[in-house]
Formats: C-alpha cells, structure tokens, sequence
C-alpha cells in the first residue's frame, strides 16, 4: 500500500529531499542527458535549494512511502491559479515504477486541489526523459511533444547567410543584459519551450540565468546580436562551452517577433557558426523542439537529429 504525503517544512523532512534531489538531478543527467560531468546537475541542484530553504509557499514537496519506505518524491511550484510546474519528479527503481509515479502525481494534484480551492490546475509542465514517466503522464491526460539534441560538424558547413544593410551585428556585451532578457522574454511569449523553461517568462529570472551563464560557461567573445540603425538589438545568438573539447552549445537564438522571416536568424547563426569555427571549435550541439520553425532553420543548416531524449508535457483538463 502506497501512501502520498505532503512536506510542512522541517530541516529533517528537507534534508532528506535534498539529499534524494542531489541524487536523482546527477543521475538524469549523467545517464539521460549524457553529460560526462555534474556542473548541469549542480547548477539545478543549488537552484532548488536555495528556494525550498527559503521556505518559498510556491513550492509545494510530497513523499510517497510504502510503510516505513520513502521510495519517491515530487516537488511542484505554482505559477498562478491556473499553472503549475512539476519542478521534479524522481521515483527509485521499484518493481511497479510507474503505478507509483502515476499514484504520486495523481494524489499530489488532489491533495493541492482540496488543501486551496484556487488552485484549478488547468495546466501543468514537466521537462522528463521518456522513461517511466510517460505512461502516468498519458493517464493523467498530459500531451507529450518530443524534444531533440542535434548537432553539426563545422567542417561540413559552408552556407553564408547575409545581413540586411539596415542591421549590423555587434558582439554580446553584459551592459545589453537587460535589453536582451525583455527581446527573450517577448519572443519566447506562448512558444512550447516556456512550459519547462520558465525564465523565457521573466524579465528577472532570466537577468538571473544569464548573469549565471556568463560567470560559468558562457563563451561571450563568440555570442552576437543584431542592431537595427536605432541601436536597438533586434536579435541575439549565445553560445555556451560544450562538455568536450571542440564542442559548443547553441544556449539561445532568438529575433525580435515583428522582423522574423526576413533572414535575422539565418545570418545570425550563420555569423556565430563562422566566427566561432575560425577559432578551432568543431562541434555545435544544441536542443530544438519538435515542430517549431527553428527546427527547420537548423536542419537547413545541417543539423542533424542524434538524441530525442526529453519531452514537454502539457496538461488540459479538457481532456
């Protein structure tokens, strides 16, 4: 017999979470993800703990037990009455894995619904690997998108895309944060990726993410953005080191919403692509979404599809 409880906060109900966090975070992205190292896993981790330690009430943490067992644990933040982010999820190896992911997740929703009559959970998301969690997710009536790792070998790259006279591009400096987070934020607006990532929904929270990215593991001297002739920054393209030496990650790319398809974001990847192959980098790596049109930027570039390892899940309680 399974039995779901929810956390009032305590140091030694917290400690235990966080000591499973820990765990399961270096696990998802040493095994699913594939990164030989734990800087991803550290960096959601301290993430995660400076806001249960804060005793922030929009996070809300559940254990699932099996007698004196913890064998699970879910943690969700509320975004509004209407939104909620599964912040993590992570059930130990148990014979019956997903009959317990599918219990923990059904009675969490229940026990928040009855605890706060506002809450409607019309919606929810969680960024997961299509394991034993996609069977509960479809029982609880949640959408699954794939999500895809693609990568390009520069050495096959040779498309030149150019600028329209009335830009010009410029190298990514840190007194443009704040323009570049409110062009992010505007033009990250109802795109699928802000159901998991939630500082494309925050002026602030993503002044947060790049001010960290920049400190960590961001290669400022090969990110660009574009200006338009009012100095204005119109679009950006940043670049991150890769796990392997040669390797980059394209973090983030994106264009002003009232001047897409008019070649920005083709000659702004096409310049980081150049610029940052001229410096003996020789693998781009990067995530893409399945379905959206810079999908079929990227695979116009090249790109190729070598992992689709995650998904979105979004939850309608329609269906």
């Amino acid at each position: 017999m399974y039995e779901v409880v929810k956390l009032n906060y305590s140091q030694i109900n917290y400690k235990r979470i966080l000591n499973n966090l820990r765990e399961s975070l270096i696990k998802y992205f040493t095994e699913t993800v594939q990164h030989e190292n734990t800087k991803e896993a550290e960096f959601w981790y301290e993430r995660i703990e400076k806001i249960i330690k804060s005793k922030n009430e929009d996070f809300t943490c559940f254990e699932v037990r099996k007698e004196d067992d913890i064998i699970g644990f879910l943690i969700f933040k509320h975004i509004n009455e209407n939104f909620a982010l599964i912040r993590h999820i992570f059930i130990l190896n148990t014979v019956k894995r997903e009959d317990v992911a599918f219990i923990l997740l059904k009675e969490a929703i229940e026990k928040l619904k009855n605890d706060n009559e506002s809450i409607k959970f019309d919606n929810a998301a969680f960024t997961f690997p299509e394991d034993y969690l996609a069977g509960p997710l479809k029982r609880l009536g949640y959408d699954i998108v794939k999500r895809h790792n693609m990568t390009l070998i520069l050495d096959r790259f040779n498309k030149t895309y150019e600028l329209s006279p009335e830009y010009s591009f410029a190298h990514f400096n840190e007194d443009d944060f704040l323009e570049i987070a409110e062009l992010c934020v505007d033009a990250f607006k109802n795109h699928p990726d802000t159901t998991f990532w939630e500082e494309a929904t925050s002026v602030p929270l993503y002044l947060e993410n790049l001010k960290h990215s920049l400190a960590t593991y961001m290669l400022k001297e090969c990110s660009f953005v574009v200006r338009d002739k009012k100095e204005q920054i119109v679009g950006i393209c940043l670049i991150e080191n890769g796990d392997k030496e040669g390797e980059f990650i394209i973090q983030n790319i994106a264009v002003k919403k009232t001047l897409r398809g008019i070649g920005i974001g083709a000659a702004l990847l096409s310049k980081c692509l150049k610029n940052i192959g001229d410096k003996g980098y020789r693998k781009a790596i990067l995530t893409v979404t399945e379905g959206i049109p810079a999908q079929k930027l990227y695979e116009r570039f090249g790109f190729k599809k070598y992992n689709s390892f995650n998904v979105i899940a979004n939850y309608n309680s329609k269906t």
